[in-house]
């Protein structure tokens, strides 16, 4: 069946070239001649290209003037970069024993004009490897200027359009539905991996994506853990689970933490969960414009401390989430850790966790759901039932 029509894009073609100008402006403004964009997400942010491809050498340059975006990318992306972005400038480089995409890319740089040039490159994300770095400035070296981009797309993407924040809706719905099937999974004898597979069936029969990690089912004494782990286990009468998993809707996810338990919380469990969950609350009346993330985290600090579990805390408590792909749901930075200084802002949208992994007693407790910033009290995106779950 032959191609026919217009790109599908999931934003409307005139939101993708205000982003692309966004873009342009901020390039200029910071004394840069282009940027070589590497993230599959701000490939999708800017222009709607949807693909996997990035586990190669993939790269778009956007120019700070208004010439046509080129993309470097392998054949099989080919049709995909053509039906689902709004690029029509795409370049191929073949697979060979000694390919290098970055000679390519150093030739479609000569082509535009930009020997001498002040380039921005993109550098924390996952589709650029050590080695394409390595490849892409000894390739570059005195041809060009390479300078660090400094999140320049990541900072553009953290305030979310209207379009962006109905994506994070949809998703927010659809893992609040899933949550209550894990929950009801959830009994002595089953499998963990059993709620895992009631998640994802609940997500993609919904009309979710696949997630872009591997979500956290972790019970018995792996409930601690802060990563989750293969090996399914059998979920005993009384027993601990904590479920921490993103739920994507066109690439945009929110997240959620709980704690199930298999018979009756003891003492200790109940004043974790209360430390947890009240401090989650503290933490979320206070994300309105103006409070830095820092300031949120302090008050995670408080509240655990408070609570005596000074020892069992993290670092951080929650990032920014939003469009993503593998490996990971987290949108970051920026993360929310002591003194960090980004403020909140309406159209961000964070997700919130307060995970207490007690190594002494082996009690682990997480609550977590994500938020919208707005121009007042946060909106909060994923639900979470009233009480602590204890199947009895």
């Amino acid at each position: 069946m032959a191609f026919t029509g217009a790109p599908t894009l999931p934003f409307s073609r005139e939101e993708h070239l205000e982003r692309q100008g966004r873009l342009r402006q901020t390039l200029k403004a910071r004394g840069f001649d282009a940027m070589l964009v590497f993230a599959q997400e701000s490939h999708y942010w800017l222009t709607g290209y949807d693909t996997g491809g990035s586990v190669f050498f993939q790269c778009s340059v956007v120019t700070a003037d208004e010439r046509p975006i080129v993309l470097l990318t392998r054949r099989p992306d080919l049709l995909q970069a053509r039906q689902t972005s709004t690029m029509e400038d795409i370049r191929i480089w073949w697979d060979a024993e000694d390919a290098n995409p970055a000679r390519d890319l150093k030739g479609i740089l000569e082509e535009l004009g930009l020997k001498g040039a002040n380039i921005a490159v993109e550098l924390n994300t996952h589709g650029l490897t050590g080695w394409n770095l390595w490849r892409l400035q000894k390739t570059l070296d005195g041809f060009c200027r390479l300078d660090n981009d400094d999140h320049l797309i990541r900072k553009l993407r953290l305030v979310k359009s209207p379009a962006e924040i109905d994506y994070m809706r949809q998703a927010g719905k659809l893992l609040d539905t899933s949550l209550q099937v894990v929950i009801d999974t959830a009994k002595p004898g089953v499998m963990d991996s059993s709620l895992t597979a009631a998640y994802l069936k609940v997500v993609l029969e919904g009309g979710g994506d696949m997630p872009p990690n591997a979500p956290l089912f972790n019970s018995g004494q792996r409930a601690v853990y802060g990563r989750g782990v293969s090996m399914p286990r059998r979920l005993e009468a009384i027993d601990q689970i904590i479920v921490e998993y993103p739920v994507a809707y066109r690439r945009y996810c929110c997240k959620t933490e709980w704690t199930i338990l298999m018979g009756r919380a003891s003492d200790q469990q109940k004043h974790m969960y209360e430390t947890a969950r009240t401090t989650m609350d503290r933490m979320t009346e206070i994300a309105r414009p103006g409070t830095t993330l820092g300031e949120i985290f302090d008050v995670h600090a408080d509240g655990l401390d408070k609570g005596g579990f000074a020892a069992h805390r993290f670092g951080a408590t929650g990032y920014s989430v939003g469009c993503t792909w593998a490996p990971t749901s987290m949108d970051v930075p920026p993360m929310i850790y002591s003194g960090n200084p980004t403020i909140c802002e309406p159209g961000m949208t964070l997700f919130y966790h307060v995970m207490i992994g007690d190594s002494d007693t082996g009690y682990a407790m997480g609550v977590g759901h994500t938020l919208l910033v707005t121009e007042g009290a946060p909106e909060i995106l994923t639900g979470l039932p009233d009480a602590l779950t204890e199947v009895l």
